[in-house]
């Protein structure tokens, strides 16, 4: 229990920190759509096509696909194809990935923090064209239980279910 709520502080802690933007001007949503749908009921896949994640530092980078519909401001399924950076864990570690479905989006980079894993969307000319804050300790996934029992397995956790709110700018 006591794990719980210290992963559960570090997860607020994480959120606010995002939220406040660092003391940055925020920009202007021209659209805002969600992506595997809520948090009570997420629809969005991810999963590990290699080795899965675990609690013991990856010694190479983990390839994964996260896929799911998109609602809201905007139609279709998105797909990353991406890797997990070398040293990442279950709790921590920075993402690239290639996007695909989702206009003017080709590339999304950001960290996982506790299962909140905040994204900058970037279009072909290496601008910033949008955000995405996906949560995979959702009621459908396997890490529920913020323990991610699975992270402590010599597979670790190799799928999930997961919901995020995407925001494009102007």
């Amino acid at each position: 229990m006591r794990q719980r709520a210290i992963v559960a502080s570090i997860a607020i802690a994480a959120a606010s920190l995002v939220a406040s933007g660092s003391g940055a001007a925020s920009a202007q949503a021209i659209a805002t759509c969600t992506w595997g749908g809520t948090p009570a009921h997420p629809t969005g896949q991810v999963w590990y096509t290699g080795q899965g994640i675990t609690n013991t530092p990856s010694t190479e980078p983990l390839p994964f696909i996260a896929t799911g519909p998109l609602a809201g401001g905007c139609s279709g399924t998105l797909t990353y194809r991406g890797v997990q950076g070398t040293g990442s864990t279950c709790a921590f570690g920075p993402f690239e990935a290639r996007v695909t479905g989702l206009h003017g989006v080709v590339r999304a980079a950001g960290d996982n923090a506790v299962g909140l894993v905040p994204a900058l969307l970037y279009d072909r000319s290496g601008k910033v064209v949008g955000s995405e804050n996906p949560q995979v300790l959702t009621s459908g996934t396997e890490a529920q239980n913020l323990g991610f029992t699975s992270c402590n397995s010599p597979e670790g956790f190799k799928k999930g279910n997961f919901s995020s709110v995407i925001e494009l700018f102007g």
